[in-house]
């Protein structure tokens, strides 16, 4: 019996240069296991990739007992207990908000989610733009979809992406950032009413396939003298995902506005998702952002490889993280170190005293050691060639960039 890749899912890292991304797996939900079983298609992960197949009953003709119009759902969970430590993404909420992705629009813009012909399930990064404020660690894009890191604190009006001191230049690359997030809920929901008010509005949207924004008012609730006679200050509401007839939403991404208040959240009738750092939908059909983003044409059959059209043109579609940055610290036994460069010239050190040199900007961390880094050694040569041990003694600096520093104990 044959079996030929449908669709791919990608998970790619820029801290992995030599080995497989190994921190994460793609698992398929109930629900998605139980599709698949039925529909002949089976999923494989395997080292940083899930390999959805269909089986053929003969060698030349795939079969798929499945309608066109369905999704496929997984989570992505963590299995490396180095994920938070080595990738630049981190949340504030990590049990109420999750990484959401997707072959559908763009919740921010409505566009589909490609960067350079690739087929990203995250969302772009945002957009570059002078009068805001960046911080270190933070991802932005240029006009023409080139990725940019920022390497310390800037106050508004004063980034720019042409100052190295400011910015890392990147390739042209789609990272998973904070706006891939979304807080995510069962049945009912406590938020937060940023406006305090007397008197609230508080209305639901879902996704409206003809204009691809979350416009179409489903439910509208209204607090007012009558249910708030008192006048009290409402400082927070309770979001109930059900109809006036208390049949409940369909899952799915709900834009929430309480007053002026914008919210997007992901309603999930089960609590499976807690454990798992996100969920991936791959639509096919009318969310999917496109017939490039498709695994089956609107009729339900295969895309083909031309000119032969004897092959399933594979949708290969990726999630790409970036990596930590950190500054290197070498803190030396005694004076005898006179200076420490960079062999390469990209990484300056300051001598900070007590025989303590430190990078003055943050590096990218890599599986692969730095070894261009030199030591100045006085009454002897220069030491060369001296690795950089990895991430194993990190540290975080008390300023206003928060810097994560990796320490190196010289013995000299």
């Amino acid at each position: 019996m044959k079996y030929s890749a449908l669709f791919t899912i990608e998970i790619e890292h820029d801290y992995f240069s030599v080995t497989k991304p190994d921190l994460l797996r793609i698992v398929p939900t109930r629900g998605t296991e139980s599709i698949l079983s039925g529909a002949g298609l089976i999923s494989k992960f395997y080292q940083n990739r899930l390999f959805v197949l269909v089986r053929h009953l003969e060698l030349t003709t795939p079969v798929l007992a499945l309608q066109n119009d369905f999704e496929l759902q997984f989570f992505i969970e963590i299995v490396g207990f180095d994920f938070s430590l080595i990738t630049n993404y981190h949340t504030d909420d990590p049990y109420n908000k999750k990484l959401y992705f997707s072959n559908g629009y763009s919740i921010v813009d409505g566009n589909d989610r490609a960067v350079d012909g690739t087929l990203y399930l995250n969302e772009k990064l945002p957009q570059f733009n002078a009068a805001n404020e960046y911080h270190y660690n933070d991802l932005v894009r240029s006009g023409s979809n080139i990725a940019y890191e920022c390497l310390q604190k800037l106050p508004a009006n004063t980034g720019n992406l042409n100052n190295n001191s400011h910015f890392r230049k990147l390739p042209v690359i789609s990272y998973v950032n904070p706006g891939t997030a979304l807080l995510f809920s069962g049945q009912t929901k406590v938020m937060k009413v940023q406006t305090p008010a007397a008197e609230i509005n508080l209305r639901y949207y879902q996704y409206n396939a003809a204009s691809k924004q979350y416009d179409t008012e489903i439910k509208h609730t209204h607090i007012g003298p009558v249910e708030n006679p008192t006048n009290e200050i409402i400082d927070e509401v309770l979001l109930n995902f059900h109809h006036e007839s208390n049949s409940p939403f369909s899952e799915g991404i709900y834009r929430i506005t309480i007053n002026a208040q914008e919210e997007f959240l992901y309603f999930r009738p089960d609590n499976d998702w807690q454990p798992y750092l996100g969920l991936i939908n791959i639509h096919n059909n009318l969310l999917a952002a496109g017939t490039d983003y498709r695994f089956l044409k609107e009729d339900g059959t295969f895309f083909m490889e031309p000119p032969g059209n004897v092959e399933i043109a594979v949708r290969n579609y990726k999630i790409h993280f970036a990596p930590s940055q950190y500054l290197l610290k070498y803190v030396c036994k005694s004076n005898k170190v006179t200076d420490i460069t960079d062999d390469d010239g990209i990484i300056e050190f300051d001598n900070l005293g007590s025989n303590v040199f430190q990078s003055k900007l943050p590096v990218r961390m890599s599986e692969t050691a730095i070894d261009t880094i030199s030591v100045s050694y006085d009454g002897s040569d220069v030491l060369q060639k001296t690795k950089l041990p990895g991430y194993r003694r990190l540290s975080q600096l008390d300023d206003e960039n928060k810097y994560m520093v990796s320490e190196t104990f010289l013995n000299l």
